[in-house]
């Protein structure tokens, strides 16, 4: 089969970097992650001896190995070979719908920066789902988009020292959640319950790259219910699928 990727390169002599495109598209990571899935049924069934680290991004996929257990060419042989046998395999999407209350702190000067009403913000942000490219930064922190072009802002000028936990946040094309409270220079539109990453949570990430997320708006009084049914561990309840 032809290979999905479009180029690969050596990263030192333990790692292997395979290029699947130059900017970030829906179908681009997809093929990214199918590959992923291929190397992760691989490593499971004990065919790719060697190999500890399978790591996707939005258009690269890092493959980590021991040099002297595995050759670079002889991962790509039984990559390609699995991907072969799993080539009619479709994985849909899931998809999550994620409870916000539109109160962020920079809700109204992204609303004042695009020309447009809190409204219409919100109502662009609400509009259509955001696919997780790929999660990183902060443990479980999902890093989506494509944003709708009207709300599409470079980051603010001068980052927060912390971020509230389940702030939901957009720059550039993006959109993303913050799991804990941490730095970020992302524009704050609101928060949801659904926190991405908790350590005491089986499984501990909530979110996983490929996932579908749909926000939609809820008033103070319903998050306030849902952030409490959160802290219970019923986090079904602020992001059902």
């Amino acid at each position: 089969m032809e290979k999905p990727w479009q180029d690969e390169f050596a990263v030192g002599d333990a790692a292997l970097l395979l290029q699947f495109g130059e900017r970030v598209d829906a179908a681009v990571n997809e093929r990214v992650h199918r590959v992923a899935r291929a190397a992760d049924a691989l490593l499971g069934c004990g065919e790719l001896p060697g190999v500890w680290g399978v790591i996707p991004s939005y258009t690269t996929l890092l493959i980590e190995f021991d040099p002297l257990t595995i050759e670079r060419g002889e991962i790509l042989v039984r990559l390609r070979r699995g991907l072969a046998r799993s080539e009619s395999e479709v994985l849909p999407a899931r998809r999550f719908r994620v409870p916000v209350w539109y109160a962020g702190e920079d809700l109204a000067a992204v609303a004042e920066r695009t020309g447009l009403s809190v409204e219409r913000v919100v109502e662009l942000h609400t509009s259509l789902d955001f696919r997780i490219f790929t999660v990183g930064f902060t443990p479980g922190q999902p890093l989506c988009g494509i944003l709708p072009e009207p709300l599409r802002l470079p980051r603010r000028g001068a980052p927060r020292a912390a971020v509230p936990p389940g702030s939901v946040a957009i720059a550039g094309q993006q959109v993303t959640v913050y799991p804990t409270a941490s730095p970020g220079g992302w524009h704050l539109l609101g928060l949801t319950p659904a926190i991405p990453f908790r350590a005491q949570r089986q499984p501990p990430v909530l979110w996983a790259p490929g996932d579908l997320l749909r926000f939609y708006a809820v008033d103070q009084a319903h998050f306030e219910r849902l952030q409490a049914a959160s802290a219970r561990g019923e986090e079904w309840l602020c992001a059902s699928a």
